[in-house]
């Protein structure tokens, strides 16, 4: 049997952002396949999609004016996704990323908080002029206790 060399890459290249459905769907495909529980599909697709929208929304791609890219790579115990937009990029510092649940009672402002709970890691990296990336990372586990 021949062994998987890994990661493997899935890799999408948009100028357009009606697409979100698209990212949607082969997060899904790829986190099933790849093994994760029912929860944790939710969770991944969540994050990507929150990433994908703001990519959309502040990374200029809404006007056309941004290219965006998602890569997936797939290695044996995790997933990570990268999410980059060629827009106008930003000062993270002027950022606040909210730590808990209880400041996510907006519906706006909370992507970059769900991201930081849900996922098990991730990046931003983001330059004024250059554009921003947000890599993230979702290890799978094969049982998962609930703590309260």
């Amino acid at each position: 049997m021949k062994r998987k060399k890994y990661p493997e890459q899935v890799f999408f290249r948009f100028k357009k952002p009606c697409y979100m459905r698209v990212i949607r769907d082969n997060t899904e495909v790829i986190a099933r396949r790849m093994g994760f529980d029912e929860d944790q599909v939710f969770e991944l697709a969540m994050i990507v999609d929150e990433a994908y929208a703001n990519a959309v929304e502040h990374g200029g791609g809404a006007k056309g004016g941004s290219e965006l890219e998602i890569a997936f790579l797939i290695f044996h115990d995790r997933l990570e996704v990268s999410v980059k937009d060629t827009g106008c990029g930003f000062d993270l510092s002027c950022v606040p990323i909210p730590k808990n649940l209880r400041s996510l009672n907006s519906t706006r402002g909370r992507g970059l908080g769900l991201i930081s709970m849900l996922s098990d890691s991730y990046e931003l990296s983001s330059t004024p002029g250059s554009g921003t990336i947000l890599r993230l990372t979702k290890y799978l586990c094969v049982h998962r206790e609930f703590v309260a």
